[in-house]
Parts: C-alpha cells; sequence; structure tokens
C-alpha cells in the first residue's frame, strides 16, 4: 500500500472514501462541477472537462497533503483523535508522499499555463493555509470553521478556474449555503458538537437543499445570478430524486436479503 499511496487520490481513496459515501461525493461534488463546467465553461464542453479534471487533480494533490499530516501527526495528539491511514510509518516514506503530490501540483500546474497566474496561487495558498491552521489547532469548535472553509475551497477548486468570471460568485454563494453549510453539520456531528438527531432523515436533506431555492427570488434579477441557479436547482432536485428513490433501493435491498 505504501507504494500506491505515492499516486494523487489513492490516500483519499483509502482512507476516506472507503469508509465514507461515495455517492454523496458523486452526486454532490463531481457531477455538480461537470453540471457546473459543462453550462458555464469558459470554453466548449469537452476541453473544459479536461480542464476541470486536470484542476481537481491539482487540487486532490496538494489536499492529500493536509490528510497525511491530519492522520499521522495531528490526530494521534488530539484526544480521541481517529487514527487513520499507516500509523507509525517512516519520515521517510511521509517524505516521498509528499514530494510525489508536490510534484503532480508542479506538473499540472504547467500544464493548465497557471504558473504565472496569481488567482492560482493566491487561491492554494489559501487552501495550505487553512489546513495548515486546520490541523494545528486543538480546539474542536475553532476547528469547525476551518472545516467549514476546506469544505468550500473543496467544492470551488475543479470549477473556479473554469467557469466565466460572471458565474463566480453565484457558485461560491450556492455552494456556501448548499453543499457546505450541509456537510459542516456531519463533521459537527462526528466530533460529538451537535445534537440533531433528525439530520439522517432523507426529509432533513431535502428540505435542506429545498430551502436555498428562496435566494432565486432574490437573486434571479441580477447577472452573474445563473451560477447560482443552476447549482442550487441541481442539488434541489438531487436531493429529490434521493428522498424518492431511497425507499425504494430500501425495499430492493431487503427482498435481496
Amino acid at each position: 500500500m505504501k507504494l500506491v499511496y505515492l499516486l494523487p487520490f489513492s490516500y483519499f481513496l483509502d482512507t476516506r472514501l472507503r469508509e465514507g459515501s461515495i455517492a454523496f461525493h458523486l452526486v454532490f461534488e463531481w457531477l455538480a462541477a461537470v453540471v457546473l463546467v459543462v453550462v458555464f465553461g469558459a470554453a466548449e464542453p469537452l476541453p473544459a472537462l479536461a480542464m476541470a479534471g486536470l484542476a481537481y487533480l491539482a487540487f486532490i494533490s496538494l489536499y492529500e497533503i493536509g490528510y497525511l499530516v491530519n492522520d499521522l501527526y495531528a490526530a494521534p495528539r488530539e484526544a480521541r483523535g481517529r487514527k487513520r491511514g499507516p500509523q507509525g510509518t517512516t519520515l521517510g516514506w511521509g517524505l516521498a508522499w509528499t514530494g510525489s503530490r508536490l510534484m503532480v501540483f508542479v506538473l499540472v500546474t504547467t500544464w493548465l499555463d497557471f504558473l504565472a497566474v496569481p488567482a492560482w496561487w493566491s487561491f492554494y495558498l489559501a487552501l495550505s493555509l487553512t489546513f495548515a491552521l486546520h490541523n494545528v489547532l486543538q480546539d474542536k469548535e475553532l476547528k469547525a470553521a476551518t472545516f467549514l472553509w476546506l469544505a468550500w475551497l473543496r467544492f470551488m477548486a475543479p470549477v473556479i478556474f473554469v467557469v466565466e468570471d460572471t458565474q463566480r460568485l453565484g457558485i461560491g454563494l450556492a455552494a456556501a449555503v448548499s453543499y457546505v453549510a450541509f456537510r459542516l453539520l456531519g463533521y459537527l456531528d462526528s466530533k460529538g458538537l451537535l445534537r440533531m438527531p433528525g439530520r439522517q432523515r432523507a426529509s432533513f436533506r431535502l428540505f435542506f437543499f429545498l430551502m436555498p431555492l428562496i435566494g432565486l427570488l432574490a437573486l434571479w434579477p441580477y447577472a452573474g445570478a445563473g451560477g447560482f441557479m443552476v447549482l442550487t436547482g441541481y442539488f434541489a432536485v438531487a436531493a429529490t430524486v434521493g428522498s424518492l428513490a431511497g425507499p425504494a433501493l430500501s425495499r430492493v435491498s431487503h427482498l435481496g436479503r
């Protein structure tokens, strides 16, 4: 497994996706990004999707370094911290995993011709500083604030450099009030900072992702609101389909036992 960890995305897959919800990431991150890039991409759909894929590769390469630092150095020092990844690994392997990801990040940056783009570097400086702060903090309540920004930066990374300039703020707002807010509830729950037993209900998820549609009434007259409309609409449809399909999938699963 140590050799596999040299590849970007492998650590995320092994330590997060295997124990988390792949379906959530697929529907509320990756497919959402595809919709946004196809509808609002500054280039034709296929080149825009390729660019978004490379942007995601750059993002996950850097983000996994934060995961590695969190799992191997920060979490073991926390009270009841979750011990994930190859605990007790040597410094040499840690440097190798980090180095391979930095190399991929630089290669992708060069391929995208972003070496001289200040917005690219300021975005990833914000990401790096936020993850570093998240790993250093010991106060769980304060870490909720850094997690919120990590979730927002995570969602925006594949699309912010691909979509039209006029749509970035609307997409960012929609991501904040829908995706980021919902993920924050899950984070608080995992840390014992939230008492909302009904949060797991399909009806709660549906209501949560339908509510941002109210923003359409306030924002539709303004230029640049298209990104907000498409993303909140997509989340609403995805939550609705999930709520309707949930009982049916449960019955199928029950019959198959």
